[in-house]
């Protein structure tokens, strides 16, 4: 989720205030992902086969290239969209903070700075995005012991699952545990296997590349620990939605 993340690369698009009520939208192809904060709210939003129902005080997260339905009979938001470079979901993310209030006063007061448009104002904003996510990263980033007990494997799967010869028994090993407990702990604290977590940082990584645009894709796949760029290419698609060749982020207003 997108609280997970240490650090974001992001660039602000717009922030907008919307008051709403009785309306039903369908959301498609957005080229552009979007963070709101609901002060207000009776909303059902509907995306792959689900219903999710929106109340006051709630956060939103909808990456792009996800289609919804919002149905609203009542909806008052403060919505920043938003180019993401090293994360992307394909689903929509809820969060429902102890601290509202704490949230409600970020999300006014980054609307309040991209209005005002003063010299720095994109500037401005994008450090109060930083502390949303930053916010968001403190108040749901796990804590409990089994995380102690794996952290230096986590340090070494960061430190290492870009090489091609990266292995989770060797990350095991270093907290002093066999392969199979490690990925049971690994999943209790992170709600994800191993695996799944060291593909998805290899396909961030990749994003990131591609994005920069300093290297061909056959190198970028090498770079992420690939020596095959058909399975990198697979594997990209699988988690960023399209393929490699195809990877980018636009916004038309």
């Amino acid at each position: 989720m997108i609280f997970e993340q240490e650090t974001i690369a992001f660039q602000i698009l717009d922030v907008l205030f919307l008051d709403q009520g009785n309306t039903k939208t369908y959301n498609s192809n957005r080229n552009f992902d979007a963070l709101s904060f609901r002060f207000e709210a009776d909303t059902i939003i509907e995306a792959g086969g689900k219903e999710t129902e929106i109340t006051d005080n709630s956060i939103c997260y909808f990456p792009s290239d996800v289609n919804y339905t919002r149905i609203a009979k009542k909806d008052k938001v403060i919505v920043i969209h938003f180019k993401t470079f090293n994360y992307h979901s394909n689903d929509i993310e809820y969060f429902h903070p102890t601290d509202f209030e704490k949230y409600a006063a970020l999300f006014r007061e980054i609307l309040y700075c991209w209005n005002k448009k003063d010299i720095s104002y994109k500037h401005d904003s994008s450090a109060l995005l930083n502390t949303i996510f930053s916010e968001l990263y403190k108040d749901n980033r796990p804590t409990h012991d089994s995380h102690l007990k794996i952290y230096p494997s986590i340090q070494y799967i960061e430190a290492n699952c870009l090489k091609k010869d990266f292995s989770l028994q060797a990350a095991a090993e270093k907290s002093l545990m066999s392969e199979p407990y490690f990925r049971k702990l690994f999943k209790k604290e992170f709600n994800i296997s191993p695996k799944k977590y060291v593909i998805n940082f290899r396909m961030k990584y990749a994003a990131s590349l591609i994005i920069a645009g300093y290297f061909t894709l056959q190198e970028i796949a090498e770079m992420c620990g690939y020596d095959d760029y058909k399975h990198f290419s697979v594997e990209f698609k699988k988690n960023i939605g399209v393929s490699p060749s195809k990877y980018t982020y636009n916004y038309d207003k």
